[in-house]
């Protein structure tokens, strides 16, 4: 009994481990997208240097930078800009492409901060990211209560992410991450999904008939 039980949970560990393998692959069909983002976000890609590439004149005040960069950045989710669920561009591609999310634009707002020698955190949510500077006014979805992570002068700091926003998180992860995923990507990640589980399905029933037989001939 403890070996069918344990050749189950086997089973059903593999399936899990495929379907996270092949959801990764549907994402990030280049996985070295995956592996720079990691190297971004161990080091935030900002650059004071990319004020030089843009060509009308930068406000001075922290609050009119950001309504700026606001202005100059388009809201885009990743996947409609880089075809991929999360793509951290370094602010110069920001500029170039006049469009990304919100941590794109953070990036930016930061660099431009930077060259103007403002301080400034950069802080995150579970679904959120942003710049604190002095004088920015806290929001529901920009204050320390809801901050997890934060960094500043290269030193980073983490705390439990306030979770009493739990249906809003929910609602934002699922409208960037799901609601704008092409199509031709929903339907070969469910394809994939409904395959291997209907695979591990057919692999279990033949083992479980193959420990009939030898319980039967013992």
């Amino acid at each position: 009994m403890a070996t069918r039980r344990m050749k189950r949970w086997k089973v059903v560990l593999i399936v899990a481990l495929i379907l996270l393998l092949w959801t990764f692959i549907v994402c990030f069909p280049n996985p070295l997208i995956f592996i720079r983002n990691i190297t971004r976000y161990l080091r935030i890609p900002v650059d004071s240097s990319v004020i030089e590439s843009i060509e009308t004149e930068v406000p001075d005040e922290p609050e009119e930078i950001e309504k700026f960069v606001l202005a100059l950045v388009e809201y885009q989710y990743d996947w409609e800009n880089y075809g991929v669920p999360d793509y951290v561009a370094t602010a110069r591609e920001t500029v170039i492409k006049r469009s990304g999310d919100c941590e794109d634009r953070a990036i930016v707002l930061a660099s431009l901060l930077e060259a103007k020698n403002i301080p400034y955190d950069l802080r995150a949510s579970l679904v959120h990211y942003w710049v604190d500077y002095p004088g920015k006014k806290a929001n529901r979805g920009e204050n320390e209560e809801v901050a997890f992570f934060g960094e500043k002068d290269g030193k980073y700091r983490f705390k439990m992410p306030d979770m009493s926003q739990w249906r809003r998180y929910f609602d934002v992860a699922k409208r960037g991450l799901w609601d704008v995923m092409p199509v031709s990507r929903k339907t070969a990640m469910i394809s994939g999904w409904a395959l291997i589980i209907l695979s591990g399905c057919f692999l279990s029933r033949k083992r479980e008939k193959k420990l009939d037989i030898a319980e039967r001939q013992v």
